[in-house]
Parts: C-alpha cells; structure tokens; sequence
C-alpha cells in the first residue's frame, strides 16, 4: 500500500521517484495499491485506476479509459482538467449522435445518451485556437496567456463561459484581450452523464 508517498517531494524528483517505483513493481510483479490525489501521478503510475466519489466506485479502468472516456462530469473533472459545457444532443445515428454547443453542431458518440439536454467535457488539448473567430465553431476572448515552456495555457472567455485551454504551439501565444477562435480536435471531447 502506497499512500501519497510522493507529496513532500518537488517535481523533478516526484517524477523520478514515481517511474522508480513503477519500475520496481512491474519488474518484481507485484500488486500495489496506489492512493493519490495527483491525477497526473495516478495516470503515470496505474496498470488500472479506481475513482471514487463519497466512497462509492464512479469509475475504474485503464488510465486511458477514463481519461478520453470519462463515466461521468465528476471523474471527467476528477481526472486531469475539463471543460464541461451543457449541450443538446439531437438526432442519434447508429453510434453517433448531431449535438448542439451553443449555435455549432459537431458529430460525436452519443455513449448511450438520448437525446435532449447533456454535457460535453473537452479537455483542454482537445481546444484547438485559431487567430480567426469568424472561421470557427465560436469565438472567444483571452483572459489570461501563461507560458509553460512546452506549452502555453489559456483562460478564454466565451459565450458559454470560460474555458480552459493549452497549446504546444509557443511559437504563436495569443495575447490577453486578444479575440481568438476555438475549434474542438478529434481528441480530448466526449459526451459525459452527469
């Protein structure tokens, strides 16, 4: 039983330690359990992860699992940051489903949804900013720019609120009170339950 064994140590030697200990568990094939609050540490670490919620199970699975595929808003929070916007879903076809976000429609999997009102959790790379509003699925202001070295995060405000945003691209940081556009990748945007 591991628990939070990392938490006084500084982010270099977290990282280091943590691929230390994951190393030695899966060469002497050991079965460990891991408690952290650190998502990034939890989906680094975990062959599976357990979420809990007021000590029932939301979801377990592979790190992968429940970071692109989130059971519900809490673990699409829970796990690494989201967005979640509410949403419509209209028309269902086969696996997929025409959901409104806000005045745009995209094509997504409805994930056992019906139709009418649900939520959208898009992670904050699956935000794809443009310098053009007019040529994307909404438009949207910078609040805030941090450049992070291999990224920069955004706060944007949009007509459906503030949203979340990184981009690898450092070559292009978009500046506080600049109007930007905002498309959604292929990566990073599922329908959740609530």
């Amino acid at each position: 039983l591991f628990d939070e064994p990392l938490s006084n140590l500084d982010a270099k030697l977290r990282r280091r330690v943590r691929e230390e200990i994951r190393e030695l568990q899966q060469r002497l094939g050991l079965t460990a359990v891991y408690v952290t609050h650190d998502q990034e540490e939890a989906l680094a670490i975990s062959d599976r992860i357990i979420v809990m919620n007021n000590a029932v199970i939301a979801q377990e699975g592979v790190p992968r699992d429940l970071y692109e595929a989130p059971a519900d808003r809490f673990v699409a929070d829970f796990i690494g940051d989201a967005n979640v916007l509410a949403v419509t879903i209209g028309a269902i076809d086969g696996e997929h489903a025409e959901v409104r976000i806000g005045e745009a429609r995209r094509r997504l999997l409805h994930r056992g949804l019906a139709p009418g009102p649900a939520h959208l959790a898009i992670r904050p790379e699956g935000i794809v900013l443009t310098a053009d509003p007019e040529a994307s699925i909404m438009a949207g202001r910078v609040r805030r720019a941090s450049y992070l070295g291999s990224h920069v995060e955004y706060d944007i405000e949009t007509a459906l609120g503030e949203l979340f945003v990184t981009d690898s691209d450092v070559d292009r940081i978009h500046p506080v009170g600049s109007e930007v556009g905002l498309g959604f990748g292929t990566h990073g945007v599922t329908l959740v339950r609530d």
